[in-house]
């Protein structure tokens, strides 16, 4: 609750702050003067992003007295213009510095923050000015020819608290691994960094060890010599390997100055279907179990599954505008929501599991309503002339309402590409929104 009140202090000064104002304004001239739509009710509605038409949306905000008069969907469009993307970003960096600016309910495995990392492609609106800043990608088949505009969403995400410490949103042909490269900023040597087999090369691998990160990535069986020996050694587990780059990357690696040689552990892990898996890590402790291995590589999974989550429930690909500028606002605002969730559900879990019987399923707390709690609380709970720390809890009471068992022995069903008519009916008539 502190980090909580915490968080909500500091937004709530922050968008009122004449100097944060001016630091996240298109022009000088913006935002000067005292109009309906200011500073404040612009972040709230971009925050607020809702699958209603925009006229109803602002209606909406008439009717609840948070603004005074009634406005057009031109005129909100128009002040949108003058409001910079930026502002998310410095406040989305202050939650982040808040939930970790101390240990209190931070999860650690062996003293280590695990930090799982990966890309996904965000579906983008197709116009010249989105064209050029992200690219785009032709379409050609026997019923049709076009193209359409996506960008690369990289992520390190903390596995165990659920948090997205950094984000980027890039070009839509930009290569995964030297996005993660260029933002290993974000690791410290109490960081464990956890990669898929995307991001299994010697180049990769020598950056990491050059920079002195502590690494554990899946590499494709049949990648490294050593990895494949180990593969089909029935006897052991885990084994060292000296690695060097083979002939058509020795050039890259004396361009980038990497070093030619480096020491890499190899684990084997066989998962329950047999199948068996080869992880490369930085991590040499003898004490460390082989099922703790394949425990940690299990938790990166929780990547995708934060990719599921603010593509499905915060709409993240369904943009309110067709500028770049919209696009990044809608894009930083979906993350400062989703780590602001995160900071805010923090104690509840504990809570809901408090007087659990051994056999039953722990609960958590249902994102649905959750996400629906806090947007349609935003400008009680952000507002420094409404009761704060009443709105405060009655959100928490939202929260810990209609809570999801978890199920771990649940078996998931094998995975299978959806084809785009279910895909469509799902979106169209059974996914429920969440605002």
């Amino acid at each position: 609750m502190i980090k909580l009140t915490r968080s909500i202090k500091i937004v709530s000064e922050k968008i009122i702050n004449t100097s944060f104002i001016v630091s996240h304004k298109a022009s000088t001239k913006d935002f000067t003067r005292k109009r309906t739509l200011s500073f404040q009710i612009i972040f709230m509605q971009i925050l607020r992003k809702t699958v209603k038409s925009l006229q109803v949306s602002l209606n909406e905000l008439f009717m609840s007295n948070h603004i005074a008069s009634v406005v057009t969907s031109s005129a909100y469009t128009q002040a949108r213009k003058k409001f910079k993307h930026t502002a998310f970003i410095e406040l989305n960096d202050d939650i982040v510095n808040i939930f970790y600016s101390d240990d209190s309910g931070i999860k650690k495995w062996r003293n280590y923050r695990c930090l799982g990392a990966d890309a996904s492609k965000v579906i983008l609106p197709l116009t010249p000015d989105i064209e050029v800043e992200y690219g785009s990608i032709a379409i050609k088949n026997q019923s049709m020819t076009g193209r359409f505009s996506q960008g690369m969403f990289e992520c390190y995400y903390d596995v165990l608290n659920h948090m997205a410490v950094k984000c980027a949103l890039a070009h839509g042909l930009s290569y995964e691994v030297n996005l993660a490269i260029e933002m290993l900023d974000v690791a410290t040597r109490h960081d464990l960094l956890i990669y898929d087999r995307g991001y299994a090369s010697y180049e990769f691998l020598a950056t990491l060890t050059q920079q002195q990160k502590n690494f554990l990535i899946r590499c494709p069986v049949n990648s490294f010599k050593d990895a494949q020996k180990l593969a089909k050694d029935p006897s052991k587990w885990s084994c060292m390997a000296t690695l060097t780059p083979c002939n058509n990357q020795q050039k890259n690696t004396k361009e980038k100055k990497l070093p030619f040689e480096i020491q890499v552990r190899f684990i084997k892990v066989i998962l329950s279907t047999g199948e068996i898996e080869i992880l490369a890590t930085s991590l040499i402790d003898p004490t460390i179990t082989c099922e703790e291995f394949k425990w940690l590589y299990g938790m990166r999974w929780s990547v995708e599954t934060y990719f599921s989550r603010v593509k499905g429930r915060l709409c993240l690909e369904n943009f309110t505008g067709k500028t770049v500028e919209s696009i990044k606002q809608d894009f930083w605002s979906t993350i400062f929501i989703s780590n602001f969730e995160t900071m805010a559900t923090g104690n509840i879990h504990d809570e809901l599991n408090k007087n659990k019987i051994n056999m039953q399923h722990e609960k958590k707390v249902n994102t649905a309503v959750s996400f629906n709690a806090i947007k349609n609380m935003a400008f009680d709970i952000f507002n420094n002339n409404t009761n704060q720390d009443e709105s405060v809890q009655k959100m928490i009471l939202l929260f810990k309402s209609n809570p999801i068992l978890q199920r771990p022995e649940r078996e998931s069903p094998p995975r299978q590409k959806t084809s785009d008519h279910r895909s469509y009916n799902f979106l169209r008539r059974v996914k429920k929104m969440i605002f």
